[in-house]
């Protein structure tokens, strides 16, 4: 008789290097719960709850009670599905929304056990939640975060990483308006680098009303894709006519419909930011994928610090979701599994069952 299913947890910290910093804050350590589920066969699937403090809803805490409560009999009964669909909708059932970072690491978990099972990589799991007509990609190009407190490093680093191919970096702005030393960086890349990169920027919705204006009109010189979240509850049209698009990231943790057709549907957004562990795992950014698309805005996978775990199922999805615009993946705490799938500035779609990783 096969043995009950376990599901164990257990927090790892680990430091950021460099450390993070944007407008409203800076890490410079990261602390995530790993999530494992041995089935009754020895099969162990894992994944990653790793709430982010100070952007992320929900906290760790609270990520960790929630997990450790599933019954077993429950947990069982979810192993025996073959379907990811029936499968995410059986987590949803089992954890709460307002806890996004606990769904994504039981979906992951769950969804790992069951690639290894069926020997099928996550993404081709995850391809069935889209439809039939968007292929997986083989490969997708990566943007890459640099450090905006120092231009000389950052400098130095965006150097480094368009040697290895990458040819989009993001960079963080504010607060209130764009602050001389990001001016400085983004010219100097721009003088170095020109037109061979793309530029993307993120305000975290901390740009002044008043000087909205004027900071677009600052930023509009270094032809940026767009800027994420430039303002904290942005009303529809209040961003139509500056000479830059935008994006939106944060914003849609808190999102109801009516707002997110309003903003979305906007010509100046470009882009929808997903975040797995912050938008609650692979099925509501399905949704907000084929939103995003319906309306001919972009579509951008990117992290929030987690570990490896939490990082691989990104990618996973990133590749499932098809074209699209470069992922903002750049490895950042994913160390030991990122040169496995990056080569030449891009991601490169795993062959091995699951995540990818041994247990």
């Amino acid at each position: 008789m096969a043995e009950q299913p376990i599901l164990r947890c257990r927090q790892q910290e680990f430091e950021l290097d460099p450390p993070l910093r944007n407008a409203r804050g800076q890490w410079r350590s990261r602390r995530t719960l790993i999530v494992q589920i041995r089935d009754g066969l020895g099969r162990v699937g894992q994944g990653e709850a790793a709430p982010l403090p100070g952007y992320s809803l929900d906290t760790l805490a609270a990520a960790e009670q929630a997990l450790t409560r599933i019954p077993a009999a429950e947990l069982q009964q979810v192993l025996l599905l073959e379907r990811p669909v029936a499968l995410l909708r059986a987590v949803a059932a089992l954890v709460p929304a307002e806890l996004p970072s606990a769904r994504f690491a039981l979906e992951t978990a769950l969804l790992d056990r069951l690639g290894i099972e069926q020997q099928r990589p996550l993404w081709s799991l995850l391809a069935e939640l889209l439809p039939a007509a968007v292929p997986p990609l083989t490969e997708l190009p990566l943007c890459a975060l640099l450090p905006s407190a120092d231009p000389t490093q950052a400098l130095r680093a965006a150097a480094q990483h368009f040697g290895l191919g990458v040819r989009c970096f993001k960079l963080k702005i504010g607060p209130d308006r764009l602050q001389p030393a990001q001016a400085e960086l983004l010219a100097a890349l721009r003088a170095e680098l020109g037109d061979r990169i793309a530029l993307r920027l993120d305000a975290n919705q901390s740009l002044l009303r008043a000087e909205l204006r004027a900071t677009f009109d600052a930023l509009a010189r270094y032809r940026p894709e767009f800027v994420e979240e430039p303002l904290a509850d942005a009303q529809r049209g209040e961003l139509d006519t500056l000479p830059c698009g935008w994006a939106l990231d944060e914003s849609l943790q808190r999102i109801d419909a009516l707002r997110l057709q309003s903003l979305s549907s906007s010509p100046a957004c470009r882009a929808l930011v997903l975040k797995p562990t912050a938008l609650g795992g692979f099925g509501s950014c399905a949704e907000l994928a084929a939103h995003a698309r319906a309306r001919g805005k972009a579509v951008v996978v990117s992290h929030a610090l987690e570990g490896p775990f939490g990082w691989l199922a990104c990618v996973h999805l990133a590749l499932a979701l098809g074209p699209g615009a470069a992922a903002g993946l750049w490895p950042m705490a994913s160390r030991g599994v990122a040169p496995a799938v990056i080569r030449g500035g891009k991601l490169q779609r795993p062959s091995r069952p699951g995540l990818g990783v041994e247990a």
